[in-house]
């Protein structure tokens, strides 16, 4: 599941206005298209907030290293200025069962991790769990994502996953999905696939939602998040491939705080308050059952 930064411009051109549910917040005193779970249910658990270790709690706050232009996990309100997603969410959520208020702060991708238990004291950035990177942090997994193909609602072009020589297809250039198509297109010299790159995935949306592409491969949340965004003129089609999972980033030098927030995203999984996060964004897949620190011991 590749992390790449989105276009603002692109983005703000495509997101529509959520209607508000019975998981979600909105109201007048929010910027336009601004939406989040409604977390006024969480409250501090107190076996939780007892775990997180003192140099933490003291201030109240539990500082989160996070880069803010990746939706539907973290990207900023049409105001430019408000951070908003289902990492947004969960940070804040995370941080109400351990007694905390979250202090989320916007920071280059791949300056994150370097300053985790330095200057963050997590990290929840749609970080892929990777070995490379359970080599510098420990990681606990809350979702997980792989490729998936979407179309117009009701698939008027009839297009097959599993059979794309000849079709129009859309992707976010340089992505695992762009090499994964690039392959198959190998496969069809007597009809080649006809392959449309775009430096946003919000793009290849709105191409695919004009009829432009028969279809786009993205990575599966955000494809679900453009079918909640057009209110269902998109549908996802075939399997979900290449799963792979998203952690949050913590150091290996303080074990107390990695399992008071294994704790906390365990109280949130078993009160049904994860998938209730991840539902706001059109995510239904995936989603942890168990909160476990990687790499165990």
């Amino acid at each position: 599941m590749p992390r790449i930064k989105l276009a603002m411009a692109a983005l703000a051109a495509f997101t529509l206005t959520l209607s508000a549910c019975s998981t979600a917040t909105a109201s007048s005193d929010n910027p336009p298209g601004y939406i989040a779970t409604d977390l006024s249910n969480i409250q501090k658990d107190p076996k939780v907030a007892a775990l997180v270790p003192e140099h933490v709690s003291k201030d109240g706050i539990l500082t989160v290293g996070d880069n803010i232009f990746y939706a539907p996990a973290e990207f900023y309100a049409l105001d430019g200025k408000t951070p908003q997603g289902y990492d947004i969410d969960l940070a804040n959520a995370l941080a109400k069962v351990m007694g905390l208020k979250a202090d989320i702060q916007n920071a280059d991708f791949d300056q994150i991790i370097p300053g985790i238990g330095t200057k963050y004291e997590i990290g929840i950035a749609a970080f892929t769990v990777t070995p490379e990177r359970l080599k510098q942090v420990d990681m606990i997994q809350y979702v997980a994502a792989g490729s998936a193909w979407t179309v117009q609602a009701g698939n008027p072009s009839n297009f097959d996953p599993s059979h794309i020589c000849g079709r129009r297809v859309g992707v976010l250039t340089g992505t695992v999905e762009d090499d994964t198509i690039k392959a198959e297109a190998k496969k069809c010299d007597d009809n080649p696939v006809q392959l449309q790159e775009f430096s946003s995935e919000n793009q290849v949306a709105v191409a695919v939602n004009a009829g432009q592409l028969d279809a786009m491969l993205t990575d599966s949340v955000v494809g679900a998040y453009a079918v909640k965004e057009t209110g269902g003129e998109l549908e996802q089609v075939g399997d979900i491939t290449t799963y792979a999972g998203s952690g949050i980033a913590l150091t290996k030098d303080d074990r107390q705080l990695s399992e008071a927030v294994a704790a906390a995203l365990q109280t949130l999984i078993d009160n049904g308050d994860l998938d209730r996060i991840f539902a706001t964004w059109g995510v239904t897949q995936g989603v942890a059952t168990e909160a476990t620190i990687l790499p165990e011991k």
